[in-house]
């Protein structure tokens, strides 16, 4: 059920946690539950649909990339993915205003290639002018399969500089780290004390939690405040808990 939570959490706007609030609320404890369990099917659903959009969107890059271009002699040759991969490392490499750019990628291309295919400089024209048409998701799966081969290939795996000091970023991950209780008591305070018309309340609210982030508390308090109507408590039990999980979820401009 934990799981099925976070998802809650993730996918949903505050807006859309108030409404279920309301739903939750304003009915019987099974009433409540088939609200949530109906939340969670129509997100499930919402995922599903995502996923096969997004393999429907690497067929057509899979499909275009096999296709011929326009032009003179590479009209006739397939582009496998490798050399997709391989044209995407090249023209990084040699960017514009390489003397004779073209002649030297394509001469790359012929060296490291593993099809056995060669090109020309008017092959590698037209396939960069084609991969410039793709929509932004097809250039995302194309580039997300090279940087992964690169990875795979020079076993890359990021590593922390254990020597410089850490710092926090709004836009960084959320730690996933458990929460304390010493970090929780903190939270809760820092809510009793920034009410939901405090101007940046939610940087405020972080601030007063080292080591959390603006994320990780209103991820926090999502967590707790779904928890807490999931196992059937009342609002006024909620309430008399901790004030201000409940007191108002807060709006889009209220954070």
């Amino acid at each position: 059920m934990m799981e099925e939570v976070e998802k809650l959490c993730d996918r949903l706007e505050l807006a859309s946690l108030q409404c279920l609030n309301e739903a939750l609320t304003s009915t019987t404890r099974e009433g409540g539950k088939a609200a949530v369990v109906k939340q969670i099917e129509e997100i499930n659903e919402q995922i599903r649909r995502e996923k096969e959009e997004a393999e429907a969107r690497m067929r057509q890059a899979t499909k275009s990339s096999e296709k011929s271009t326009s032009g003179g002699g590479g009209g006739s040759k397939n582009w496998p993915e490798d050399d997709l991969q391989l044209l995407i490392k090249a023209v990084n490499l040699f960017p514009a205003g390489t003397n004779s750019r073209w002649e030297v990628i394509a001469n790359y291309m012929n060296l490291h290639s593993t099809t056995g295919i060669k090109r020309t400089a008017k092959d590698v024209i037209n396939k960069a002018k084609s991969l410039q048409k793709l929509d932004p998701h097809q250039k995302d799966d194309i580039n997300k399969k090279a940087f992964d081969k690169f990875k795979k290939e020079h076993g890359v795996v990021p590593q922390m500089d254990s020597a410089a000091p850490s710092e926090r970023f709004e836009g960084s991950p959320l730690d996933s780290s458990p929460w304390t209780t010493e970090e929780q008591k903190l939270l809760e305070q820092a809510l009793k004390t920034y009410p939901v018309n405090t101007p940046e309340r939610w940087e405020k609210i972080a601030a007063a939690v080292p080591g959390r982030s603006k994320k990780d508390c209103m991820k926090r308090y999502k967590v707790r405040f779904l928890t807490h109507l999931l196992l059937g408590l009342s609002l006024a039990q909620v309430l008399s808990e901790s004030i201000v999980f409940i007191v108002a979820v807060p709006t889009i401009n209220g954070i």
